[in-house]
């Protein structure tokens, strides 16, 4: 079984990593590189449209893209680096280097910029979300533009029929075939059910809750998805076995 995740774009930097399992390097870092080239060719203006960003936040990723491949220039574990909720759950800080070696092993990053990424590869600040209509070669975009090349990665990867876990969100599936993969894709999904029965979507909690099953798998060293049916923090748990592929339901009573 395989665990997939995206990237965030909270990231930090500047927090001294542990001195644990040694660092890699992104698989795809030349590709990566193209990326950059292109974007810098964009002004301010055009990454405030491209990226929906604010003026501040278009001149913070410019001079991000200026210093990006710098001897010099601040890096972190990718496991490490990005800071979204999903990884303040995940809580990789507190794994042991035996976790982390696990996580290395069996965790895989979606990036807009680095494609797939390893937690242990080592990563610099940047901003390109998967669904930015962005394609160096022009009129594509960053799915286009990943997709055929993240499926083969993955299945370089995978046991026929093997699974793959999903926490990813959408816009970082789609950079994937699931038509050319070589095992399912199985997606938890997270509802709040409320006293009448209803379910409903709580986007905050489930984000929370996808950190902490991740977080889960890696201490428990799970290598199927039932292994996932003993997860039962924040009081989530699972409405069933493991589907074979699609989404798999967790629910929780609604906190008031």
């Amino acid at each position: 079984m395989l665990l997939l995740v995206n990237s965030t774009k909270l990231m930090d930097l500047e927090t001294p990593a542990p001195k644990r399992p040694a660092t890699t390097d992104p698989d795809f870092s030349t590709t990566a590189g193209r990326l950059i080239k292109g974007l810098r060719k964009l002004n301010s203006t055009q990454l405030m449209e491209l990226m929906s960003l604010s003026e501040k936040l278009a001149g913070s990723t410019r001079a991000d893209l200026t210093r990006w491949g710098r001897t010099g220039q601040a890096q972190r574990p990718a496991i490490l680096a990005f800071t979204g909720l999903v990884y303040q759950h995940l809580d990789a800080r507190s794994f042991t280097a035996a976790e982390l070696r696990f996580a290395q092993a069996r965790l895989r990053i979606l990036s807009g910029l680095y494609g797939l990424l390893r937690p242990l590869d080592l990563v610099e600040a940047y901003r390109l979300e998967m669904g930015c209509r962005f394609d160096p070669k022009g009129g594509g975009t960053l799915v286009g533009f990943w997709q055929e090349t993240l499926t083969g990665a993955l299945n370089a990867e995978l046991k026929e029929g093997e699974a793959i876990v999903s926490v990813a969100a959408q816009e970082y599936l789609k950079a994937l075939d699931p038509k050319k993969l070589r095992g399912p894709v199985i997606e938890p999904v997270f509802k709040e059910q409320h006293a009448d029965g209803t379910l409903k979507n709580a986007p905050v909690y489930a984000k929370q809750a996808r950190g902490a099953l991740l977080r889960f798998a890696i201490r428990s060293k799970a290598k199927r998805p039932r292994d996932l049916l003993g997860f039962g923090e924040l009081e989530w748990e699972a409405t069933c076995e493991p589907p074979s592929a699609g989404k798999w339901l967790f629910t929780r009573p609604v906190r008031r």
